[in-house]
């Protein structure tokens, strides 16, 4: 069978050496907006039947141009609740789409509840296998990944909404940023699929996260999720946010509000605790991604924002990117190993455990007998060595710190109380510069860091559903409204 060619409105079809003209009317409405099916059947005596179905098949690619066509600017105002209504009926839900990892929280009867994601786990890594015929995501990937590297795609957050010149290639990803743009400017992500090589727009691969969780919580709720809050980084810009939209919309999702996950933070930080009065606030959120910088002012019992600032290009991968440099060049150079793609990957997860070590021990070791089997020795890095390789980066949070308080008519030392957010502040490093930084405060972590922006997700998400709720007393709401400069 031939391709079908089109002039006008007429297609033309060859088969078997006859053509055939199948008689509809393609509209150009039509061709923008759906697409034509058509079925030949070929019986024992090799007569040649058609039929055809006009169908509006809205693709991934024109449901993205339509989105961004259709951009409206989304609400920077929030009502931050003091004391919620919870109520168990309602099926709220709350989102961490994290870098590295994603965290789903919902209210229950008892109260906010985190949502096992990942077989028992209450953390999602934020990794997407294309090898087999429907994309799993999880652990299960990083268990594959140094086999099934160049079919994996991770850190999706650091491309998603970008423009394809803005994006920093990490010399890390197994994946391809494809030279081949759309109309949009915007990057295709290139992996190898049991179909072959396929390019996925990066909202795509998002959505497939998003579709993973909403299906675990609609297990572990036994409803169906229609409605959700998802938190993004305060350095995300417009188009970001508008493609956390359009995934979010891929998944499945009907009605998505995006809340600053400094904002989800203080809420489940602030929904149990009394909030004192004239107080400076500074919520320091470093995830596996992103830095995030919050100010918070209260006064005259109001809860406001005067200052945010963050880079969604900054967080805990950095660190492990610093080790996993380090130890590439002490296995080139002494060693003569030259890493390749299954030992590279190998590396990767193993500085992330050496980072997490390096936050208890004062010490840790990458065993090099797991890279060459023919050498047995451990090479050792220290917590003060890892430190000193640390900063510029610390450097870079400080000038990042400068940045977010020129905005305001405030000192470091007019800071009250530092909360620490994320599980990049599992780091003592992190920890001693923000005690340096801000000597007259009192610095507070919660023992998950990771998990506190889903469950205040899950807070806002039970206001705002409340609030919508018709049965419900709206008086029964102590709010305050909440102003992102």
């Amino acid at each position: 069978m031939q391709r079908a060619g089109r002039c006008g409105t007429v297609l033309k079809f060859g088969i078997l050496g006859e053509y055939y003209y199948p008689e509809t009317k393609i509209t150009p409405e039509m061709l923008k907006i759906g697409e034509v099916s058509f079925v030949f059947k070929i019986d024992e005596n090799f007569i040649v039947s058609y039929d055809f179905v006009v169908q509006i098949l809205e693709s991934i690619q024109r449901r993205v141009e339509n989105f961004y066509a259709n951009l409206k600017m989304l609400d920077t105002t929030y009502d931050i609740p003091q004391e919620p209504l919870i109520n168990p009926n309602i099926n709220a839900v709350g989102i961490d789409l994290g870098m590295t990892r994603c965290c789903a929280a919902v209210n229950r009867t008892n109260g906010i509840e985190l949502v096992a994601i990942d077989g028992s786990e209450r953390q999602l890594p934020s990794f997407v296998l294309f090898k087999v015929k429907d994309p799993i995501c999880g652990q299960l990937v990083i268990n594959q990944l140094e086999s099934r590297a160049n079919s994996t795609v991770f850190d999706i957050k650091r491309i998603i909404g970008r423009n394809f010149n803005e994006i920093h290639i990490n010399s890390g990803w197994p994946f391809d940023q494809d030279s081949i743009k759309n109309d949009m400017d915007k990057p295709l992500v290139q992996v190898q699929s049991c179909e072959g090589s396929i390019k996925k727009h990066p909202e795509e691969v998002t959505a497939i996260l998003l579709k993973h969780m909403k299906q675990k919580i609609e297990e572990f709720q036994g409803k169906i999720l229609d409605e959700a809050v998802i938190t993004v980084p305060v350095g995300f810009d417009q188009n970001q946010k508008t493609a956390t939209h359009v995934a979010a919309d891929l998944a499945g999702f009907k009605t998505v509000h995006l809340l600053e996950e400094p904002i989800a933070a203080s809420i489940a930080y602030f929904i149990n605790r009394p909030i004192p009065p004239n107080f400076n606030l500074l919520l320091f959120d470093l995830g596996g991604g992103t830095l995030d910088l919050c100010i918070f002012k209260v006064e005259k019992n109001e809860f406001k924002i005067i200052a945010n600032d963050g880079d969604s290009n900054l967080g805990g991968r950095d660190f492990d990117n610093l080790l996993f440099q380090h130890f590439e060049h002490i296995l080139e150079t002494k060693y003569k190993i030259t890493l390749n793609e299954k030992n590279r990957y190998r590396l990767i997860q193993k500085c992330v455990d050496i980072k997490h070590t390096l936050s208890n021990e004062n010490e840790a070791s990458l065993d090099v007998n797991e890279l060459n089997c023919e050498i047995d020795e451990f090479l050792r890095v220290t917590r003060q060595e890892f430190e000193q390789m640390s900063s510029k980066l610390l450097d870079k949070i400080g000038e990042i710190l400068k940045q977010t308080f020129s905005k305001t008519n405030i000192f470091s030392s007019d800071i009250n109380k530092v909360l620490l957010i994320g599980g990049g502040c599992r780091m003592p490093m992190i920890q001693l510069f923000l005690r340096q930084a801000f000597t007259k405060a009192e610095h507070s972590s919660d023992k998950n860091p990771d998990e506190i922006v889903a469950i205040g997700a899950a807070y806002y998400s039970s206001f705002l559903m409340s609030k919508n709720d018709s049965s419900i007393d709206e008086s029964s709401f102590d709010i305050a409204n909440c102003n992102i400069m």
